[in-house]
């Protein structure tokens, strides 16, 4: 593992360690790249960064930058969810401020409504597919984090369903090459994914997979459980990209996406 682009520090407010530990961690173990993803406050979140604190966040990360990015390739960006509601302030974020690195974790759907992490009906599977793939259809993510999240709760492993939702979603990741993560976070306390049966399905697309920690502390930038989820990855036939693809996602920037 040579890169990292799901980072969170302690500004997201249920993580650990300020910028610097992730960046001086991250060149310990020899990383070329690194992208700082913390939450983006909107008005469903529950502990993430709060919109006042963007200014002093911002601050801290550019001097973080400044001490750190001759020594590493170092990305500003955010995990956000699609809401349609927020898309100015992601705008904002990208273009004012400079936060081009914007991922996807979908932990609602695009109501905010319902709740990626105890989500247990078929119909709240297809509500939150659909946000899936309005948002990738913006343009605005260079990432699709946690694809999986549902199954903490959805109550089978896999089922006709499933195969609907990700289907669609899957196609949509092959038609603009857009990354799909599987999440080293997952293994640490049985969330219930990654999913096997979504990513042995997932094959029958050509995607572009990326092995990201999801890490909340500097120490789990590396450990034993992304080394169990690098010979998971092996055992599925899952071929990983280490380093973010920028001439192939979103086909290598030709798409511009519907959100204006």
């Amino acid at each position: 593992m040579i890169a990292n682009y799901h980072t969170h520090s302690r500004w997201c407010r249920h993580a650990v360690g300020e910028f610097t530990d992730y960046f001086q961690r991250a060149v310990e173990l020899g990383f070329k790249e690194i992208a700082m993803t913390d939450h983006v406050s909107h008005k469903h979140s529950w502990c993430w960064l709060p919109w006042e604190d963007i200014e002093p966040f911002d601050r801290d990360l550019n001097r973080a930058i400044e001490l750190y990015g001759d020594k590493i390739k170092i990305y500003k960006g955010f995990e956000c969810e699609y809401l349609p509601e927020e898309m100015e302030n992601y705008k904002y974020l990208k273009e004012e401020l400079g936060y081009e690195f914007l991922i996807m974790g979908q932990h609602c759907d695009k109501t905010g409504q319902i709740n990626s992490f105890n989500l247990t009906k078929p119909d709240e599977l297809k509500a939150y597919g659909d946000s899936v793939c309005e948002g990738l259809l913006t343009g605005y993510f260079k990432l699709l984090a946690h694809p999986d999240v549902i199954f903490s709760k959805y109550p089978v492993m896999w089922d006709k369903t499933c195969e609907e939702v990700f289907g669609d979603v899957f196609e949509l990741c092959e038609k603009l090459q857009i990354p799909v993560e599987i999440n080293v976070n997952g293994f640490r306390d049985n969330r219930g994914y990654p999913n096997p049966e979504l990513f042995k399905f997932s094959r029958k697309y050509d995607l572009i997979y990326m092995i990201n920690t999801d890490a909340h502390d500097p120490a789990k930038l590396y450990d034993d459980k992304v080394a169990e989820c690098e010979q998971w990855c092996r055992d599925l036939g899952l071929p990983i990209t280490q380093l973010y693809p920028f001439d192939k996602a979103l086909n290598g920037g030709k798409y511009k996406g519907t959100y204006q």
